[in-house]
């Protein structure tokens, strides 16, 4: 008896670590989302109103988008290029009017695509336990 109130007590505290672990990966999931749209929405509006890129976003590349990114970083923001840099997969694209980044990080567990044209998240997808990874053309492309 004393055995199965032990175990049962493992077992109870276990999960709960379990259900504590997801819970801060969720959040932290959510804050990026919402640090990546904003991000991406004001540098978009920078881009297309002064410099290099006035009127046309066609030619911007992930690297130098990374590298703006991070020039333009706020205290709200601080790290996400570090952490699209450090994504496992990403796909980025560009035309005239806008930009769209999709990544894949095993370390959030989850595909993210942004276009910032909105102030807000296109796509968040989490990936479960043993599900397959679509790839990121896909993704973009549903």
């Amino acid at each position: 008896m004393k055995q199965a109130v032990i175990l049962f007590i493992g077992l109870w505290l276990l999960c709960g670590c379990s259900f504590a672990q997801s819970q801060l990966k969720n959040k932290e999931l959510q804050e990026f989302v919402i640090d990546l749209s904003s991000a991406n929405t004001k540098l978009k509006g920078k881009l297309l109103l002064f410099g290099q890129y006035k009127n046309d976003l066609s030619t911007l590349t992930f690297d130098r988008y990374l590298q703006l990114l991070k020039e333009n970083e706020s205290v709200s923001d601080k790290g996400i290029a570090e952490a699209i840099r450090k994504a496992d997969q990403h796909l980025f694209t560009a035309s005239k009017n806008t930009f769209s980044i999709a990544i894949y990080s095993k370390e959030l567990n989850a595909i993210v695509y942004d276009d910032a044209n909105s102030a807000f998240i296109d796509s968040v997808k989490p990936i479960k336990n043993g599900e397959k990874l679509p790839s990121l053309n896909e993704f973009v492309g549903k």
